[in-house]
Order: C-alpha cells, then structure tokens, then sequence
C-alpha cells in the first residue's frame, strides 16, 4: 500500500510537482544540452548546470512577458 494514497489530494499535489520536475530536467537535457557535457570536474559541471538552469529560467520570463504585451496589444 502506497502513502499518500492513489488519488488523493496530497498524492495529486505530489505527482504534479514531479512531472514539473521531468518537464523540467527533460528541457535541460534536450534544448540546453546537459545530455552531452563536454566539461569535466564537479565544479564545470555545477557551473555549467547552473547557468543553463538560469538560461532556462530567463527564457521562461522573456516568453511571459511577451505573451503578456501581446495580450495588451491585442486588447
């Protein structure tokens, strides 16, 4: 028997935030190439990770805000 149970708030609430995550390190992976480093050591690697979680961050801002002036443009 799993906790929280199948299909209960919590257990909804739960498995959202993680397919948020998959979304998430799936994009890094494949638009940001995170697949394929070409840097060695842990400190490249944590660098390179978090600046490509920035950029992927950034581009997600960019995005919302022209949405948004559209939507006023278009009003």
């Amino acid at each position: 028997m799993s906790t929280p149970h199948r299909d209960s708030r919590t257990w909804r609430k739960i498995y959202n935030k993680r397919t948020s995550v998959e979304r998430t390190f799936s994009r890094l992976k494949e638009h940001l190439n995170l697949e394929n480093l070409t840097v060695m050591g842990a400190k490249k690697v944590k660098t390179h990770l978090l600046l490509s979680s920035i950029s992927l961050i950034a581009t997600r801002i960019a995005a919302e805000k022209i949405k948004l002036q559209n939507q006023v443009l278009a009003a």
